[in-house]
C-alpha cells in the first residue's frame, strides 16, 4: 500500500485502540518484546507463543494488500513471456527460486503424488513440481500472478479454497506464505482439510527463533514489517500445528542435518525454518502407530 499509506493505516489503528489480543488464539495476555520504527509492535502471546505485529492486520486490508501492491522482486514482479525459456532452463534459478533443495527432501518422503502450492505467486514451484514428477497445483490469491502462470507456464493455480472444495493431496507445500497471514489459523483449517491422512506437509519461514532474529531483533529485516505480520518460531509450530494431529520434525538452513522432533533438534539457528508435517495414523485407522517420517 505504499509507505504512507501503511503508517496512516498504522496511526488510525493505534487512534482506535486496536486490542492487541493474540490473532491465533485471542488471548489477552501479550506483551510488547521490541518496538521497531517507534510505531510498530513484535509482540508475544504467553498462551500460544505466536510472535505477531501491532498494530495487526485484518483479513479484508491483507487480501486487497496482496491483490494490488505486494511487491516482492522475483516472486510479484513477473517476467516477460520471452524470459521464461531461460529461468526455466536455469531451473528458475536465475531469479533464486530454484526448489531443488526442498524437491530433494520431499523425494525421500514422498517420491510421487499430487502436490499443492500453497502461496504459488506465479507458478515457478508448480512448473518445478510437475518436471519433478509430481501432479502439481498451486493456490494464489493474487489474480494476476495467477493468471499468469495458468497463461504462460501452462499450470494449473487455483484462486479460491472454495475450488478446492473436493479435492485432498499428498503433499502441501508452502514457502515463505504464512508469515504473511494474519490468522495462521486460517492456513491451518486448510491443511487439515487438504491434505491427505496418509500426506505430508512442508513450510518454509523466516527463522524468529534463529540466531539472528535472537541477536537483531526487530532489526532483522524479515522479524516484523508491512507484509510480515507474523514472527514463526518452532516452539509456536510445536504447540498449535501438532494438535491438528500432525507430528513435526524441524530443520534450518543451511539444512545440513536431517530434520529431527523438536524436542532431540539442539541446532535451529538457521534464517529459514522448515516445518515437516505428517498425519497422525491412528490405530482406529490402521491398527498402529504411522510410518516415521
Amino acid at each position: 500500500m505504499g509507505r504512507i499509506n501503511f503508517l496512516l493505516s498504522v496511526m488510525r489503528k493505534i487512534i482506535a485502540a486496536q486490542d492487541s489480543s493474540c490473532p491465533y488464539c485471542g488471548s489477552n495476555m501479550t506483551h510488547i518484546v521490541q518496538r521497531k520504527k517507534v510505531v510498530l509492535q513484535l509482540r508475544s502471546c504467553q498462551a500460544c507463543e505466536l510472535l505477531f505485529r501491532y498494530p495487526k492486520d485484518v483479513a479484508e486490508e491483507s487480501r486487497s494488500f496482496y491483490q494490488l501492491n505486494y511487491r516482492e522482486p522475483t516472486v510479484t514482479d513477473l517476467p516477460r513471456p520471452s524470459e521464461l525459456p531461460r529461468h526455466i532452463q536455469t531451473n528458475f534459478a536465475s531469479i533464486a527460486r530454484d526448489l531443488s533443495g526442498p524437491i530433494a527432501t520431499m523425494k525421500r518422503l514422498k517420491p510421487s503424488g499430487t502436490i499443492l502450492d500453497y502461496g504459488s505467486s506465479w507458478g515457478y514451484g508448480v512448473h518445478q513440481f510437475r518436471a519433478a514428477g509430481y501432479d502439481a497445483a498451486g493456490y494464489e490469491i493474487s489474480r494476476p500472478r495467477a493468471e499468469f502462470g495458468r497463461r504462460h507456464l501452462n499450470v494449473t493455480i487455483y484462486e479460491s479454497v472454495e475450488d478446492l472444495t473436493d479435492r485432498s493431496f499428498d503433499i502441501l507445500f508452502s514457502s515463505h506464505v504464512l508469515e504473511h497471514i494474519p490468522n495462521p489459523r486460517v492456513a491451518f483449517d486448510h491443511f487439515r482439510r487438504l491434505l491427505k491422512p496418509s500426506g505430508l506437509l512442508m513450510i518454509f519461514v523466516p527463522n524468529a527463533g534463529g540466531r539472528l532474529a535472537r541477536e537483531l531483533g526487530t532489526t532483522w529485516g524479515p522479524l516484523i514489517c508491512e507484509k510480515h505480520v507474523l514472527a514463526l518460531t518452532a516452539a509456536f509450530f510445536e504447540r498449535n500445528l501438532s494438535t491438528y494431529g500432525l507430528r513435526l520434525l524441524f530443520g534450518t538452513s543451511p539444512y545440513t542435518r536431517p530434520p529431527a522432533p523438536l524436542a532431540m533438534t539442539t541446532d535451529l539457528d538457521g534464517e529459514e525454518l522448515m516445518v515437516i508435517g505428517q498425519p497422525e495414523l491412528t490405530s482406529a485407522s490402521t491398527g498402529r502407530p504411522g510410518p516415521d517420517i
